[in-house]
């Protein structure tokens, strides 16, 4: 077994040179690597320390580089052939993984997070580690639902949720504000890691008040923020995607129109908040009280005139 475990070793460093400009190459090394590395997992062997160390380094000192998405390549794609496995032990195999990430994803979370998007020199690297990162989180999320464990970093949005939707203010391309609508949707609906959880998990599962306190939490930021105009600087009119590009000919009109995806996720977003508020209010009496009954319809009220007011926009109304 020693000599197998060198053996695995020496295979993770020649993988691990496989970062360079080419992505296509390092996007297949991350994945051969997961599947080493899932395996050793299974087979109970002794992670890599290096690879450990590795990632640990590079989640830790954020920055815009590629090793930080080369990092978040890998660890996705491990979390997902442990979803996919047929065995029984999936919840083990996981818990044993998570224990060497679930500080450092924390820390990740927060200096992503607090980036000044308009301050970063290569904007493109950051809206990639962006969307690598809402994979793993919807990953982390789906494995505490399905799988019933309880690591921090699988609470991290649900602790910190204003910093994920500050990112609806950044000024950030439209389909990266429409990935963290679905995403936060998704969470509120608990549908998050669904395609591949399909058939490995019972359709009624019994209630977690853990998962329900968090997702409290989570409502409540979504409605605080709609309450302080932050969904004011959601827009859901935009021009048609071409081809090639966003460049028409001159002698061609250019066609807009809004987006029905964010306008339809954005309104589950808040008519689930809604739900989830007005479900954990202790009796009838507290939904007739002025206070929290106001709020709630404040918050209608503010969304429903960002939404005339982008169709006003788009020629629609």
């Amino acid at each position: 077994m020693k000599v197998f475990c060198e053996v695995l070793e020496e295979l993770y460093k020649k993988i691990c040179m496989f970062q360079n400009s080419d992505k296509l190459l390092s996007h297949m090394a991350a994945q051969c690597l997961a599947l080493l590395l899932y395996f050793q997992l299974r087979e109970k062997i002794t992670l890599s320390n290096s690879w450990i160390a590795f990632c640990q380094k590079n989640l830790s000192e954020y920055s815009e580089s590629n090793k930080a998405i080369y990092c978040l390549w890998t660890l996705t794609a491990i979390i997902k052939e442990i979803f996919k496995d047929s065995c029984s032990q999936k919840t083990e195999i996981l818990k044993q993984f998570l224990t060497h990430f679930d500080t450092i994803f924390e820390v990740f979370y927060n200096s992503l997070f607090s980036q000044h998007f308009e301050n970063c020199r290569d904007t493109s690297k950051i809206v990639n580690i962006l969307m690598c990162f809402l994979d793993l989180l919807e990953l982390l999320i789906a494995s505490r639902i399905h799988l019933k464990l309880h690591f921090t970093c699988q609470r991290i949005l649900f602790l910190k949720p204003s910093c994920m939707l500050e990112v609806i203010t950044w000024p950030i391309q439209a389909f990266v504000k429409r990935k963290v609508i679905i995403f936060l949707k998704k969470c509120l609906l608990c549908k998050v890691g669904e395609d591949l959880c399909r058939g490995s998990v019972p359709a009624l599962m019994p209630p977690d008040h853990h998962v329900a306190v968090d997702m409290l939490a989570l409502a409540n930021a979504v409605l605080q923020a709609v309450n302080s105009g932050l969904l004011k600087t959601l827009s859901v009119y935009e021009k048609h995607s071409f081809f090639g590009g966003d460049e028409v000919q001159p002698e061609c009109e250019l066609i807009t129109s809004p987006d029905h995806v964010i306008l339809r996720a954005a309104s589950l977003v808040i008519m689930k908040s809604l739900e989830i508020k007005f479900q954990n209010y202790s009796s009838a009496s507290e939904v007739k009280g002025n206070s929290p009954n106001s709020f709630c319809m404040q918050c209608v009220i503010i969304y429903l005139s960002t939404v005339i007011h982008n169709y006003q926009i788009s020629g629609l109304v």
